[in-house]
This record gives C-alpha cells, structure tokens and sequence, in this order.
C-alpha cells in the first residue's frame, strides 16, 4: 500500500484510481496570525467535507491537490462547495479549481 496514514489517502497499487482535484488561488498579503486562521478555516471546511490536501502557501499563491479521506464518499458537490468557498474569502482571488483526476495519473 501507499499513501497517508491516519484518515489518508491509501491505495493498493492496480486496485483502483484515487481521485482528486487542483485548486489555486492569489493570496492578498496577509500577515502570519491571518494566515493561521485562514489556514484553520480551510482545513475545517475540508473536514466537513471529507477531503484532505497536500500542496503548498507561500506569500502571495496558494497551490493545493485535495483528496477524499480514506472511506469518505466526497462528490461534485464537495468539490462545488469548496470552489464557493474560496470565492468568498475575502483574501482569495483567481479561484481556480480543477475537474476531478486520478490523483496517481495511471495511464
């Protein structure tokens, strides 16, 4: 197996795709305290609905590949909610959210 431990991602190699989608946006500047608790709002609303992400922040862009949780049945629906979110964060700008895609890129 590979993946995350711990509510993850896991795969068994050839078992099946694991799907997940791009999603990026321009950051306002922002100092570390707003930072923080945007980083927390994100990762309750992800929560909520049964995703996980991987990618990275830095001053001015957020970059991110979010998941479903291991045993989470996330939809379109999850990933519209997100996209809305992001669009209404004050902070954000140039949302940009991907279709889904397996996230290992088998061929």
């Amino acid at each position: 197996m590979s993946g995350m431990e711990d509510g993850g991602v896991v795969r068994e190699k050839g078992k099946f795709a694991v799907l997940g989608f791009a999603l990026s946006c321009r950051l306002q500047k922002i100092g570390t305290e707003d930072a923080t608790r945007f980083l927390d709002a994100l990762e309750a609303q992800l929560e909520s609905h049964g995703l996980v992400m991987g990618g990275g922040i830095d001053a001015d862009r957020l970059d991110i590949f979010v998941l479903p949780c291991k045993d989470a049945d996330a939809t379109d629906d999850d990933r519209l909610a997100l996209a809305e979110w992001f669009d209404r964060q004050p902070l954000c700008t140039e949302v940009a959210v991907g279709d889904w895609v397996d996230a290992y890129g088998v061929a």
